[in-house]
């Protein structure tokens, strides 16, 4: 006699004591499932699927129970009974095994779409006396020692098993797939929580094709494993703090482009914002080199593959040109690296906004051409140079006549305008290489490098006479408006300092205001140098 045939002889000699330790055995799993529901909704309630979780547990309860109570039927009507009452808790098992791995790594539930199939299974084993579409017969047989329901499938119960192993399969390996985005803790939480599933799976499959003894399902009996598993993935390994749920949700909402890139400087994964940047990225893009993905940018990405780095760079979007900052940095576990993460940042943005701040800190806003602190930045950067170069330059000063009547009798907008149309008007007067700035109120300054006395004159000359033509007009209100011009040199035989010049260009003003207004005046040590003309 076999040893397996020996041992169910001896079973069948204490069918009483078998069943009862059966029965306590599933017992206490429904107790061990109702607990576990109890510590996770008191404990981790804050995390988004510990509802899931909690309601899973509670169908497993109901299953284990059920199934208890019907092994110790014996009659059908009996048996019938609690076969409904596990329905209450079993198709539901599926459904919520897979919103429970969705919602873990951030995926969209679809509830209502799940539920549909566990509805209507529900409703088909409870209402099934009427149709007989779930169970087409069933009959209350004695197996060994144990009271069993042998049944004939409907086509509802042959759709459940389809939507049973189909929905854990589907969380199953969604949980395995995650596990290479996590390292260390966060792999050990995905194993373990997989495969809480997989006893009761084969338990199941076992009963439904014939092969369990004495016809049990052993999928109750395999729940004791879940019910371990899951306790060391949720309580032990702390599952529920989140972090392969967080890791997924701030690598997918992110704003920068994410790109992760493995030792052979292959590509192992990107977040949708970097689907947006590179359009041509997709699934298929996964497990190629850089090489192929980006053809011509290959070398760019690899060349930061060697060490920290920050460049900036340029590229097309949507038919413009836009700035990026892109950093590279080595991905380590420990002591061994991984890869290598590529951030890309959007920062034309902050590059314009940097410009636009720059023009305003050298910029007069209402005259658009130099501050004072941008001019004597640069009129002290041109005496360095002049000194160091035996150069010449001009230094101009100029003052609207008149400019304190014409604001107060015409009023201020007046004023700006006048401004305005002198600072215009010196612009189209100078050269390129010149620079106009505002110097204080009615007051501007001109810097002339390369410039001798003969140039400086023939410009000041103009500009006293460009400026007055026409007058200042708005609306039926007309002003004139003259200049009084100081001009000074600098030659190589100078002292260079800026404040001296202005001083010399600030008394050659004066001269030419208390002259009667209206002209060009030297700086009075001019008179005895020989004109340089250049």
């Amino acid at each position: 006699m076999k040893v397996s045939e020996s041992f169910v002889v001896i079973l069948s000699f204490m069918p009483v004591k078998i069943v009862t330790l059966l029965q306590l055995f599933l017992f206490a799993v429904s107790l061990g499932l109702s607990v576990m529901a109890a510590l996770t909704f008191t404990r981790r309630r804050q995390a988004p699927q510990s509802g899931l979780l909690v309601l899973a547990m509670c169908a497993e309860a109901f299953y284990c129970f059920g199934y208890a109570q019907e092994m110790a039927q014996t009659t059908l009507a009996g048996a019938i009974f609690w076969l409904r009452v596990e329905y209450i808790g079993i198709p539901w098992i599926p459904a919520l095994w897979v919103l429970i791995g969705r919602r873990h790594f951030g995926l969209r539930g679809r509830a209502a779409l799940l539920s549909i199939i566990p509805v209507i299974v529900a409703f088909a084993e409870w209402t099934n006396g009427m149709h007989g579409l779930y169970d087409r017969s069933m009959m209350l047989v004695q197996r060994g020692p144990f009271w069993v329901v042998e049944v004939h499938r409907g086509p509802i119960a042959w759709l459940n098993l389809a939507f049973l192993y189909g929905s854990l399969f589907y969380g199953t390996v969604l949980c395995l797939s995650r596990i290479r985005a996590c390292s260390g803790l966060g792999r050990l939480q995905s194993i373990f929580f997989a495969s809480s599933c997989v006893p009761p799976l084969i338990g199941y499959l076992i009963y439904f094709v014939g092969w369990s003894p004495w016809g049990l399902d052993l999928a109750p009996l395999a729940l004791c494993l879940t019910v371990a598993l899951v306790y060391v993935a949720v309580f032990r390994l702390e599952w529920f703090h989140l972090v392969p749920t967080v890791r997924s949700l701030v690598f997918r909402s992110i704003r920068d482009s994410v790109l992760a890139i493995d030792l052979r400087h292959r590509l192992v994964d990107f977040n949708p914002a970097a689907c947006v940047l590179f359009p041509w990225l997709s699934e298929s893009c996964l497990g190629q080199e850089l090489s192929s993905v980006f053809p011509e940018r290959s070398g760019f990405l690899e060349e930061f593959s060697t060490s920290d780095s920050v460049r900036e760079l340029t590229l097309p979007v949507n038919g413009e040109e836009q700035h990026f900052e892109m950093r590279v940095f080595p991905l380590n576990w420990g002591t061994q690296q991984l890869g290598w993460a590529v951030i890309v940042s959007n920062i034309t943005a902050q590059i314009e906004l940097v410009r636009r701040l720059q023009h305003h800190a050298v910029t007069d806003s209402l005259t658009e051409i130099a501050n004072r602190r941008a001019f004597d930045a640069a009129l002290e950067r041109e005496c360095v140079r002049a000194s160091r170069y035996h150069s010449h330059f001009a230094l101009l000063l100029i003052d609207v006549d008149h400019f304190k009547t014409i604001n107060d009798g015409s009023g201020h907008a007046m004023g700006d305008q006048v401004l305005h149309l002198v600072a215009r008007r010196i612009t189209q007067c100078v050269r390129s290489t010149d620079l106009p700035g505002r110097y204080g109120g009615d007051e501007f300054a001109i810097l002339l490098p390369e410039t001798g006395l003969h140039e400086a004159s023939k410009l000041a000359d103009r500009i006293r006479d460009e400026v007055g033509i026409p007058a200042a007009e708005m609306g039926e209100q007309r002003v004139r408006v003259t200049v009084s011009v100081g001009l000074t040199v600098y030659t190589p035989d100078d002292p260079a300092d800026p404040r001296e010049l202005l001083e010399q260009a600030d008394q050659a003003l004066y001269s030419a205001k208390s002259d009667g207004r209206n002209r060009v005046r030297l700086w009075r040590g001019l008179s005895t140098r020989a004109n340089t003309p250049r």
